[in-house]
C-alpha cells in the first residue's frame, strides 16, 4: 500500500516581514535623522541671517557716525575761519580706528576744487566761459582741440532741456535710441560724474582721467582755487597754462591764499587773465565717506554735505 503524500507547506511569510519592518524602520530613522539635520541647518542659517543684519545694522550706525563727525568738524571750521586749504583739519583722513568688534574710518574730499559740469549750462544757457574751461581741461588730460569741441557739444546736448543737437559732435534721444542698447539724452544735471560714460564720445578711459578734477554739483558753483589741483587752476585761468598753474600750487603749499585778490596777485607774470567770479578761497561742497566694519559687515557710506550755512546740509547720501 502506497503512503498518503503529504501536502506541501508554504514556507513560513514571517521572516520575510521581519526583514520589511526592519528596512522601513531604516528608513524612518533615516527619514527622522533627514529632517533634523536640514531643521538644524535652517535654524543655523537663520540664526546666520539674524547676526548678519545685526552686524550691518550696527556697521551702518558706525559709518554714519563717521559721517556726522565730518558734518561736526566742517560746522566748527566754519565757525573759525573764512577760508578753506588742505592744511586745515578737515582734510586729514582718519584710518581705521578700531571699535568693540570691528573698526570706523572716515575722510572728507572738497569737491569745490573741481570743476562743476553743471555749470557748463546756466539758466540763460550754454555758460562761454565755463563750456571753454571745460575745453581747456580736456586738453590737460589729452584731448585734442576737434574732440574737445565735440566732447562739449555733446555734454552740452546732455544737460540742456531741448532735444536739438548742436554741432559738431552733439547727441540727442534720436542718436542714444539708436545704439545699443538703446536710451534717452537725459537732458538734466548730471547727478554723477559716472553718467559721464553715458554720453557719446565720453569712454571710460576718458572718464576716469577726468574723474579727479570734475564734480556733479549744483549749478552756479566756484572753484576754490586754495584746494584746487593744478590742472583745474590752469583749466579756470585762461592764459596761465599747467606750468604756470604748477608753480601757483607750489606758492599755495607754502602760503594758502587769503582772498581772491591774494590768489590774482601772486599768478605768474603773463596773459593771466581769471574771471574773479568764478573762482573763491573758500568751499562749499564736501564728499564725506565713512567706512565701518562690526563683526562680519562691511559698509562705506558717501554723502555729499553742502555748508550754504554754518551746520552742512545732506545732498544725497549712498550706501556702498
Amino acid at each position: 500500500m502506497s503512503r498518503p503524500v503529504a501536502p506541501a507547506v508554504a514556507p513560513s511569510s514571517r521572516p520575510l516581514q521581519r526583514g520589511a519592518a526592519v528596512i522601513l524602520a531604516l528608513l524612518t530613522v533615516a527619514l527622522v535623522a533627514g529632517l533634523a539635520a536640514a531643521a538644524v541647518g535652517d535654524l543655523g542659517v537663520a540664526l546666520d541671517s539674524v547676526a548678519g543684519r545685526h552686524d550691518q545694522a550696527q556697521a551702518r550706525q558706525l559709518a554714519r557716525g563717521a559721517v556726522d563727525w565730518a558734518r561736526n568738524v566742517l560746522a566748527e571750521d566754519a565757525r573759525s575761519t573764512s577760508v578753506d586749504h588742505l592744511g586745515e583739519s578737515w582734510a586729514v583722513r582718519v584710518p581705521p580706528t578700531p571699535v568693540e568688534e570691528g573698526e570706523v574710518s572716515g575722510e572728507l574730499q572738497d569737491l569745490s576744487g573741481r570743476l562743476n559740469l553743471n555749470n557748463l549750462i546756466r539758466a540763460d544757457g550754454a555758460s562761454i566761459d565755463d563750456v571753454a574751461a571745460f575745453r581747456r581741461l580736456l586738453g590737460l588730460v589729452g584731448v585734442g582741440d576737434a574732440d574737445a569741441i565735440a566732447l562739449s557739444s555733446a555734454l552740452l546736448d546732455w544737460l540742456d532741456a531741448d532735444d536739438l543737437p548742436r554741432l559738431p559732435g552733439g547727441a540727442e534721444s534720436a542718436w542714444y535710441g539708436s545704439q545699443d542698447p538703446p536710451r534717452r539724452a537725459a537732458n538734466a544735471r548730471l547727478a554723477a560724474v559716472a553718467e559721464l560714460k553715458q554720453i557719446r564720445g565720453f569712454t571710460p578711459d576718458l572718464v576716469a582721467r577726468l574723474t579727479p578734477f570734475v564734480a556733479a554739483l549744483p549749478p552756479d558753483t566756484t572753484v576754490n582755487v586754495n584746494t584746487a589741483p593744478a590742472e583745474v587752476i590752469a583749466a579756470v585761468v585762461p592764459g596761465l597754462g599747467l606750468d604756470g598753474a604748477r608753480q601757483v600750487v607750489a606758492q599755495r603749499a607754502r602760503a594758502w591764499f587769503k582772498d581772491v585778490a591774494d590768489f590774482t596777485a601772486r599768478l605768474p607774470a603773463g596773459n593771466a587773465s581769471p574771471d574773479t567770479s568764478r573762482i573763491a578761497t573758500t568751499s562749499r561742497h564736501f564728499l564725506a565717506t565713512g567706512r565701518a566694519r562690526f563683526g562680519v559687515s562691511t559698509v562705506r557710506m558717501e554723502v555729499l554735505l553742502d555748508r550754504s550755512q554754518k551746520w552742512p546740509d545732506i545732498v544725497w547720501q549712498k550706501l556702498l
